[in-house]
């Protein structure tokens, strides 16, 4: 078998399971059974929307979450560099996050809370009511 080979179905492997992240099961302490857990969540009903993203080896300082006109925009980036013993060391640890998402009219844009705890961002963002304004149009 040909090395070339063996290294191409490894990272073919690996590809495939990073592109799928259903292909990470958790267990459930409380119950013993599988679980799928996604790295984000979102949570929408008649007074906020909710919204959970797993941002691990990231800070507070490292995280920045902004509106954008009807977007909201979440970045974050974490560099570290690590001296090595030889030129053999793997001392650079890099990690990235960018998304937009874009906001429904019935949102409180200015009210938006973000708070980051251990590697997890939670955004809630509030709603308000929108009445839906009927104007009749007279057919000729």
């Amino acid at each position: 078998m040909s090395p070339m080979r063996t290294m191409r179905q490894m990272i073919d492997t690996m590809d495939r399971l990073f592109e799928d992240t259903m292909t990470f099961p958790r267990r459930n302490k409380a119950s013993g059974t599988g679980e799928i857990r996604t790295p984000w969540d979102i949570h929408d009903d008649e007074n906020e929307i909710k919204m959970r993203f797993d941002m691990p080896g990231l800070s507070k300082e490292d995280v920045k979450v902004s509106v954008e006109n009807d977007m909201l925009v979440i970045k974050g980036e974490h560099k570290k560099e690590e001296g090595g013993k030889d030129e053999h060391s793997w001392g650079r640890n890099y990690s990235s996050y960018d998304t937009r998402l874009s906001l429904p009219d019935n949102v409180v844009k200015d009210k938006i809370k973000a708070e980051l705890k251990n590697g997890v961002l939670f955004i809630s963002i509030p709603k308000t009511k929108v009445e839906k304004k009927v104007i009749d149009v007279q057919i000729n």
